[in-house]
């Protein structure tokens, strides 16, 4: 199987929009305030960074329980990525830039609990800061081909910076093997 992700346009309303951008806001906040705990107390593993600062943030923030377990898992993944690229420049001789880390506001990570993709509708249902919101799904037919007949249980809701809204649903497909396999007569032994 290979997971890819399916990119669609949202439909949104625009009395919603300031309730998709409050919950993206939250969202960037939560992962600024676990990412300082992480840094200042060296604490990288997500079970450990959870205990540290999950009812802080939830508290803090208002956030969603399933929000918060994604803002941890968004935060120790980023760090992962990070070290592994200053890892590798480090190889090639360039030393590590040290950069502020700021999560900004463009998305926020959903899980089962969070997104529900409905086909016969082509909607989906998000859960924000007010609540679950189902959303109309503007895609073409290259999406729907990739959609048809699976449930997803995972996206990511996104925000351009024109100021539109994608979600990008996780699907699993088959993966098919890449090459034949050359046919084998025998081996003569002399």
């Amino acid at each position: 199987m290979q997971t890819i992700s399916v990119k669609c346009k949202l439909q949104v309303p625009v009395e919603l929009r300031c309730e998709i951008d409050r919950t993206l806001r939250l969202f960037a906040d939560a992962c600024n305030q676990i990412y300082e705990t992480a840094k200042r107390e060296n604490c990288w593993n997500t079970t450990k960074l959870h205990h540290k600062t999950y009812k802080a943030v939830r508290e803090a923030t208002g956030l969603k329980a399933n929000h918060v377990c994604q803002a941890i898992r968004r935060v120790i993944g980023n760090a992962k990525a990070v070290k592994q690229v200053h890892a590798t420049s480090h190889k090639s001789g360039n030393p590590p830039k040290r950069v502020a880390h700021k999560f900004k506001p463009t998305s926020i990570s959903l899980d089962v609990r969070t997104f529900q993709y409905i086909e016969e509708l082509q909607t989906v249902g998000v859960t924000l800061m007010c609540g679950r919101v189902k959303f109309k799904l503007s895609i073409g037919n290259y999406q729907l081909a990739l959609l048809k007949g699976q449930s997803p249980t995972a996206a990511t809701l996104n925000k351009t910076k024109r100021g539109d809204y994608y979600i990008n649903i996780c699907v699993d497909l088959p993966t098919d093997p890449t090459g034949k396999t050359p046919k084998v007569i025998g081996v003569k032994e002399i």
